[in-house]
């Protein structure tokens, strides 16, 4: 299992405080801290507050930047099983809690935005136009896990996800990506044009569907006329309804909605201050108001409606930009139940995540990957941690999931019953063995570097103003030889190398070699002129 003493390897005890301009950047490893969101599934980063030793929480956070003394390898368990017609998962990592979003919050008499991406926050303070947005405010955003499956026998096969995992989807102009620029929008992952097939995305998002115990169903292919979730790449939603709906503003500036008094015991709105310690971080629509472990929860109804009952904005008034609702259609085939957030010792804001999810083996959806007794599937992860997105969460190779199919890297175990009201105890791990795996933080590294597409080009750091080799020597292997980057590389230095596939060799750590590529949470590095 993850071991608690993992904390103290991603965590800097010590912040800087600079002054830029308005705002103020808290650098290199602030305990908790995180970026801000956006729009439906443009999950553009966010912040979170410092924990301080004491067990306090400090107040909701300025704008922050980037955190270049974050690990780059991070623990993380699996576990899975599964019965007659359901599928169940259970991940596990240390990090923030994470389960704050975007708001509105009144201030100087107006309604104004907080939350964003740390990348977007970073070009804010910079006032770097290419790279961002230039007016963020606040940095908060919701953490994330993740995986994408594929069934090698289906009929979305995805060639070549084993071998290049989620790197098959990442590519040089995705945003935040070298020769990306603000103007080309949310472009996010997406296949290769020659790969086609489809991947399917467990989504489990820990502020916008966790509360009320639900997590999102999409899938990822190929890009389609530009067009996606927010538009720029191809991450959809399945079809249907997802667990939140993002609030817009009328004409005077005001948010879609505010807290229902009568479920809040009076209250319109928190303070800005108690953002991470109120309970009404969240609210839901009449559709979820007794979902999930917290039910009842806090009801948002429309601002109009508010200002009806006498609702008159204070300063420091807050309510969030999201609002929860139960999905519809393939949107919903994945649950929550049973997840949970454990706080280290000293620090509400940072702990353990037992992520539990559940699924029907068959939707009867043909945009989810349909799973069978005596198949093995390819399966790749990810976790957003720290508040941000893009580049800047951490990712895995590409392993193999077995329901009882034969040798693969993760067991899924066989148990009597059907349905998905009785979860297995995962904490009986010698029923349910963990497999603990080690993910990395990827750098600039794309699926053209890592296909020798980037032969020649060079990128520059604008921290040391040297220039970045873009020559991945393995292309050769994993396009000819059918290697996979777990039969050269392995995530941490301390890792035993033992590729799976003979024809392999040692080519060093992805801790190590990540730092070549363009740093980690750090500037963008730009294409050469």
């Amino acid at each position: 299992m993850i071991q608690q003493t993992f904390r103290q390897r991603v965590i800097v005890s010590t912040c800087t405080a600079i002054v830029c301009s308005t705002v103020v950047l808290f650098m290199s490893g602030c305990v908790g801290t995180t970026p801000p969101g956006n729009d439906n599934n443009n999950d553009n980063g966010g912040s979170t507050p410092v924990g301080n030793d004491n067990g306090s929480v400090s107040e909701a956070p300025t704008l922050r930047g980037l955190d270049a003394d974050k690990s780059v390898v991070l623990p993380f368990g699996i576990q899975a099983a599964y019965n007659d017609d359901t599928m169940f998962v259970h991940m596990s990592w240390e990090g923030d809690r994470g389960d704050t979003h975007d708001y509105f919050q009144f201030t100087d008499g107006a309604w104004q935005r907080e939350g964003g991406v740390r990348r977007d926050a970073q070009a804010t303070i910079d006032g770097d136009e290419l790279r961002g947005p230039t007016n963020i405010n606040s940095t908060i955003y919701e953490s994330r896990v993740t995986f994408m499956l594929d069934d090698p026998n289906g009929p979305n096969a995805v060639e070549g996800f084993l071998e290049f995992g989620c790197t098959l989807t990442c590519h040089d102009n995705s945003r935040t990506m070298p020769t990306w620029v603000h103007d080309d929008g949310e472009l996010h992952k997406y296949l290769p044009d020659d790969v086609p097939g489809r991947l399917d995305l467990w989504h489990h998002r820990l502020g916008r569907a966790n509360p009320i115990g639900l997590s999102d169903d999409q899938w990822v292919g190929q890009r389609i006329n530009d067009e996606g979730d927010g538009g720029g790449g191809s991450r959809h939603g399945d079809a249907g309804t997802g667990p939140y709906a993002t609030a817009s503003t009328d004409d005077d500036g005001n948010p879609q909605w505010a807290f229902d008094p009568a479920t809040t015991g009076g209250l319109f709105a928190f303070p800005f201050e108690k953002l991470f310690t109120s309970p009404l971080r969240y609210f839901v629509d009449e559709t979820a108001e007794n979902l999930g472990p917290n039910a009842p929860n806090p009801v948002g109804i429309d601002y109009a409606d508010a200002v009806a009952m006498g609702y008159i904005p204070s300063e420091g008034d807050t309510v969030p930009r999201r609002r929860l609702r139960q999905t519809e259609g393939s949107r919903g085939d994945i649950t929550a139940d049973g997840t949970t957030f454990t706080p280290s010792a000293g620090d509400p804001l940072f702990g353990r995540w037992d992520s539990n999810i559940q699924r029907a083996l068959d939707t009867g959806n043909d945009d989810d990957t349909a799973l069978a007794d005596g198949n093995i599937y390819n399966i790749a992860f990810a976790v957003h941690t720290g508040m941000v997105t893009v580049r800047d969460h951490y990712v895995s190779f590409g392993y193999t999931l077995s329901l009882d199919g034969g040798d693969a890297d993760i067991q899924a175990v066989k148990i009597a019953g059907n349905g998905r009201d009785t979860l297995p105890d995962f904490s009986d791990t010698r029923t349910f063995p963990v497999t603990e795996l080690e993910l990395f933080l990827p750098g600039i590294a794309s699926y053209e570097f890592l296909i020798g597409e980037n032969v020649g080009l060079e990128y520059i750091d604008p921290v040391t103003e040297t220039a970045i080799d873009q020559n991945h020597a393995g292309a050769t292997g994993l396009l000819t030889q059918g290697l996979s980057c777990r039969d050269c590389h392995t995530v941490s230095t301390g890792e035993v190398f033992t590729p799976p596939n003979e024809g392999g060799f040692p080519s060093g750590a992805m801790e190590t070699l990540v730092l070549q590529r363009g740093g980690v949470n750090t500037q963008t590095p730009i294409p050469a002129e």
